[in-house]
């Protein structure tokens, strides 16, 4: 269908905020295909206005996806919580080990340092991720 076969009852109208009423009275496969209008101007505002859907759809879902990302993260922090090293007695050993065993306290303090150390780091360098090299070894 020509870009010129649209009656005047038909052809979209712009409202007040700017958008376009065409999605709400015409199918959108009719009125996106472009492929057979001659005239330059109305080819590119098609073209601009499918190109303005897609980057409008691209934010909507990158928006959903940072909203569902983020309360993933919020869930999953309260999801298992470490014990407190006090509540090991201080002689309590892992059993099996050739030497005695270690100590489950000390482990348990240590994974809560580490964690620790590991969150204040990544809130220090938050959206700087990438900018330093972290690995071992030669770069070259």
């Amino acid at each position: 269908m020509s870009h010129n076969q649209w009656s005047g009852a038909q052809y979209p109208t712009s409202s007040k905020s700017g958008s376009s009423d065409m999605s709400k009275s015409l199918p959108e496969t009719s009125w996106d295909d472009w492929s057979d209008i001659k005239d330059p101007v109305a080819r590119r505002k098609i073209q601009n206005r499918l190109a303005q859907r897609r980057f409008r759809d691209k934010i909507k879902e990158q928006k959903e996806d940072a909203e569902r990302e983020a309360e993933n993260q919020k869930r999953a922090a309260g999801s298992y919580v470490s014990p407190e090293p006090e509540s090991f007695k201080p002689d309590q050993t892992l059993s099996g080990l050739p030497w005695g065993g270690i100590s489950m306290r000390y482990i348990v303090e240590q994974g809560r340092r580490r964690d620790q150390i590991y969150r204040q780091s990544s809130y220090l360098n938050t959206g700087y991720e990438g900018l330093f090299y972290t690995g071992t070894g030669s770069n070259r």
